[in-house]
This record gives structure tokens, C-alpha cells and sequence, in this order.
């Protein structure tokens, strides 16, 4: 009698292992969704009992059949060297087999809607230099979590970096009774993977984040957490680097006890009421320093860090004058550190002002004849002025604001100043190639760039800025100065915390020399108006109080 030919049964998706009742095998026979089976022990091909074989392949991706030389083939079991059991292996479709002749780990990904494979990742062993040997077998582009088939919504779902980590934080979690999936290619996908999928996971109630402890999982996460639902993230704290590591070096308890103590995500600056402490909410405002213009302090407070303040007048009145007069009082009678940044002259210029101030001499002067101090005088102003706490920038003619700021920063930080005078911010901006959006652009740009440097460092940036002009009269006349003048964008007053005018008539034959300091802004107290009146000295070129115009420089300009 002729021996009848075993017909060759189409494969199908692998569904689980099971007992060969041929070979007496516990698990090596292998169930395909088409009613086969097959016994990587006795390599014996069945069918299932009443099950009927369907002989067309299975189409489990777009462009790719699956047919027996394509899908790799292997097993689920206990993967020792990971710490994982067979049964969260046999979950998740993690198989140990063989491709190509060579042992590997066998990654099945499974469309999330019809459950029919799509894609295989095949990790062999690492490669020599230790890299790792992965390849894709099937339709390998926009893949879904690995996983995502097994759960369709919940209470909680936790998404790790990795497969294996997926496993690990699965098996302590009930071997995949909650749900848990990982990223289908490492950090690289989790931008894309969470965007694709983002009507799932809105499914759950929580959306715990488990992606490695290091740098590359770090902003992974901080990338990921603003797309994913409000009032959904979560965050899971590891003590190793990532969750297998953490069940192999500490156990599972570890891992739940990381689950269980995860964490809301707020977005950066959003605090619980409960975070602030008393001593926080009975702490009171910073002092700020005295000037040499005593109705200012009382009104303002006197000049605090961590404050953007703006000084401003009409051209010629004396901006950079009450500039220095500040720098040189804060530096003298306080002993703090100030940072130089005048733009519209060189760093010798400003020090010589100094200079000038220091022995009571006009700055024009003593540039015209510098003699008329000793060199003794000069040497002593240098050593107790110049060369002590104030620094220069020397801008070499380059305005662009970037670099700038970056000066600013290294004042600030490095060089510890308390104070930076910037004289002035237009002409910082005309000095950039600018956004495209004209002025008033380039100007928010810089100003909330100066407001995010005072409240990161603390310094106190005086800063100088324009006025346009007003359609009364000229502010080289006497006009009043008012914070919508302020030239080139809202952000000037918006943004800084007090505004300082000058007020003067420069062609007063009696009082041209005299001053109305205003207060038209005050975040901290509110007190607004005019303060000191100020005298410019011809004789000793300070700027200082005025005798006789009584309390409130309720002067005539």
C-alpha cells in the first residue's frame, strides 16, 4: 500500500501554545487562528478538533501576506535572564524562536481594532560592539503601542519605553490584568505613537508615563505630557533606570510601590495651595534700596532686585544722567555689584561718568580737560569706583540682542551684579535684523526675554526706553510724560514692574535746569505721581533734590 502524502496546512496568527498529544509535549504545540496546529517539538502538523482549515492566506497587513517564510515562529516560556514568566509572555504574544537560522526574541504588534498581525520585531543577540540587532518583519511604519489590542479603555493605563519593561511592569501588575503597553520604537516614537493614538487613550481615567530615568527618557516624558488628556497624566519615579532593571535589582514590590505613589503632572508654575507653607505666606516683600531721592522712597519704596524698571524722558532731558546717579548711589552707599550696559557711548565714557560724579565735575568737563582733576584724584575714584563691583560692556558696535542678553546672563549669574543699567532698549532692537513684525514685536521679544532674566536671577535691571511723541506739548518743553507714550509697544509697561519719568523744559530761561521726577508706575505699592524735584548742577554736573519747590514738584514746566 502506497503511503498517502501529509498535506502541508496553510499558517495562520499564532494564538497560544498548547500539550502534543502525538509527542506527549506540555506547551511546544503551537495554535494558529486558521484552525492549524503545529508541534515545534515532534514537527507535526494537526487541525484542531471540528476546527476548519482555512486554506487562504491570512492578509494581516497592507503590502504583506503572511505565509510560512514570512512570520517568524517560536514560543512563549520563562525568559529567566529578564525575570519574566511564561504567562505575561504568552499575553503580550512575546515569543523566544528562531529567524533566519538564529535564536531570537519574537515582538508581536497586532492591529488594536481587528487583533491580526501586523508586525513582528525580531532581536537577535546584540551585536559585537554591543549594539542592539533588531529588524522588522511586516509593516513595520506607524506602529501602535505594543500591546494596544489587549485593552481597549480602563481605569489605568501605564506606557513604558520597551517592550521588556512593558512585561516586567505587567507581570507585577497581575501578568497583564491591568493595563499596561510600551512605545513600539523607544523614545523616537513617543511623540508620533501618543498623537496617533490619542483618541484611545482617552479611553482610560489615568495615563501613568514609565519611561526610563535617563535624559533621553526625561524628555521624552516632558514631550509626551502636554498632548496627552488635562488632569489624566501621570508620572512613575523608577529607582533604577527602567522597569526591568527595577524588578530585577529590586524586586516587584518596587514597582508597585512606584505605581501606587505616582504622581498628577502639573505643568511647570502650577502649585497646590497646600505646597505653600506659612513661613512662605508670612514672609514679607524684599526691602528695597534708598536712592538719593528721598520722596521716590517713600512713594516707590526705594529701588528693589528682582525688578524690571524703566526710566524714561524726552530727548536731552537727562535719562542716562539719573541712570548713573542711581548706579553710583547703589554701589557706594550700598555696596552692591552693578553691570554697565550703555549702549550709545564706549565703556570708557560711562566710567569716566563715574569718575565725574565721584568728585562732583561735569562729565563734558572733565572729557574736555581731563587734567583738571589730579592723577591722585583719578587713581583714587579708579580704585574706589571703576575697579571695585562695576562692570562694562564693551560692545564693539554689535547691538544684536541675543548676544546681549547673553551678557546680561553672564552678569547677572557669573559675575553676581545686584544691578545692570541698560541705556537703552531701542536701540537694541534697531540694532537686531528683527522678527518681520516691525518695532513693536521685536520689543515684546526683548521684553519678556528681560522680564524671564529678572525673575530667573534676580538681578534689578533700570533700563532706559524712548517716548514718542505726544500730541500736546513737546517733552523738551515741559509736556507730561504718561505710560501710553512710552515708544514702541504695550509690553513696556505691561511687563515691567515700575516706570520713572523725567519731566523738564529745556528752554525755561529760569528753570531750564530743573526737573519733576514722576512715578507712573508701581506694581509693588501703587503709588503713583510726582516726586522729587531735581536740580541739574552746572558746577558739579550732579543731578539731585532741589531745595524750595516744596513736597510734590507741583512745578510749572
Amino acid at each position: 500500500m502506497t503511503k498517502r502524502r501529509r498535506k502541508k496546512l496553510p499558517p495562520g496568527t499564532f494564538l497560544y501554545h498548547t500539550n502534543c498529544e502525538k509527542c506527549g509535549s506540555s506547551d511546544a504545540n503551537a495554535v494558529y487562528d486558521n484552525g492549524t496546529t503545529y508541534c515545534w517539538s515532534c514537527k507535526e502538523p494537526g487541525t484542531l478538533e471540528g476546527a476548519e482549515v482555512n486554506d487562504v492566506n491570512d492578509e494581516t497587513s497592507e503590502g504583506f501576506e503572511s505565509s510560512s517564510k514570512s512570520w517568524a515562529s517560536g514560543s512563549a516560556q520563562d525568559i529567566k535572564k529578564r525575570g519574566l514568566r511564561e504567562a505575561v509572555c504568552q499575553k503580550f504574544g512575546y515569543l523566544v524562536g528562531e529567524h533566519k537560522g538564529k535564536p531570537c526574541h519574537i515582538m508581536n504588534y497586532r492591529d488594536p481594532k481587528t487583533g491580526k498581525l501586523i508586525a513582528q520585531k525580531i532581536r537577535f543577540s546584540n551585536k559585537p560592539d554591543g549594539k542592539k540587532d533588531i529588524t522588522t518583519l511586516g509593516n513595520g511604519k506607524n506602529l501602535p503601542f505594543y500591546g494596544q489590542h489587549l485593552y481597549s479603555g480602563g481605569k489605568r493605563l501605564v506606557i513604558t519605553e520597551g517592550e521588556i519593561d512593558a512585561l516586567s511592569v505587567a507581570q507585577v501588575m497581575g501578568d497583564g490584568k491591568w493595563p499596561v503597553v510600551s512605545l513600539p520604537n523607544g523614545v523616537s516614537s513617543a511623540v508620533p505613537t501618543v498623537e496617533a493614538n490619542l483618541e484611545w487613550l482617552d479611553t482610560f481615567e489615568e495615563i501613568v508615563l514609565c519611561f526610563d530615568q535617563d535624559e533621553q527618557g526625561r524628555q521624552a516624558t516632558e514631550e509626551v505630557l502636554p498632548l496627552l488628556p488635562p488632569g489624566k497624566a501621570y508620572l512613575m519615579t523608577l529607582p533604577y533606570k527602567d522597569a526591568n532593571e527595577t524588578l530585577l535589582e529590586a524586586g516587584p514590590q518596587a514597582i508597585s510601590d512606584a505605581f501606587w505613589n505616582r504622581q498628577l503632572w502639573r505643568p511647570d508654575g502650577i502649585i497646590s495651595g497646600s505646597e505653600i507653607s506659612l513661613e512662605d505666606l508670612m514672609e514679607g516683600s524684599v526691602p528695597g534700596y534708598s536712592t538719593p531721592y528721598p520722596k521716590f522712597d517713600e512713594l516707590y519704596g526705594g529701588i528693589r532686585p528682582a525688578e524690571l524698571l524703566l526710566l524714561t524722558a524726552g530727548s536731552g532731558i537727562g535719562k542716562s544722567t539719573l541712570a548713573r546717579e542711581l548706579g553710583y548711589h547703589l554701589h557706594q552707599a550700598h555696596g552692591l555689584t552693578i553691570g554697565n550696559v550703555y549702549l550709545e557711548e564706549s565703556h570708557k565714557k560711562t566710567a569716566q561718568g563715574y569718575i565725574a560724579i565721584d568728585n562732583n565735575v561735569p562729565l563734558g568737563k572733565l572729557r574736555a580737560d581731563t587734567s583738571i582733576l589730579s592723577i591722585e584724584a583719578w587713581q583714587a575714584s579708579r580704585e574706589k569706583v571703576i575697579a571695585d563691583r562695576m562692570y562694562f560692556y564693551n560692545h564693539f558696535g554689535s547691538l544684536e540682542s541675543d548676544r546681549l542678553l547673553t551678557q546680561l546672563r553672564y552678569m547677572a549669574v557669573a559675575l553676581k551684579c545686584d544691578f545692570i543699567i541698560l541705556d537703552h532698549i531701542s536701540i537694541v532692537v534697531s540694532g537686531q535684523e528683527g522678527s518681520g513684525e516691525g518695532e513693536r514685536r521685536d520689543i515684546d521679544m526683548l521684553m519678556t526675554k528681560l522680564r524671564s532674566l529678572v525673575e530667573e536671577t534676580g538681578v534689578g535691571i533700570i533700563a532706559i526706553v524712548h517716548l514718542k511723541q505726544p500730541e500736546g506739548k513737546a517733552h523738551e518743553e515741559g509736556g507730561r510724560v504718561s505710560l501710553n507714550q512710552l515708544r514702541g509697544s504695550g509690553s513696556l509697561k505691561q511687563l515691567s514692574d515700575g516706570v520713572v519719568g523725567l519731566e523738564r523744559n529745556q528752554q525755561d530761561e529760569e528753570n531750564a535746569h530743573i526737573s519733576v521726577m514722576r512715578i507712573l508706575k508701581n506694581r509693588e505699592h501703587g503709588s503713583t505721581g510726582a516726586a522729587d524735584v531735581l536740580e541739574y548742577n552746572r558746577e558739579t554736573g550732579r543731578l539731585l533734590p532741589a531745595d524750595g519747590y516744596g513736597d510734590f514738584g507741583d512745578l510749572d514746566l
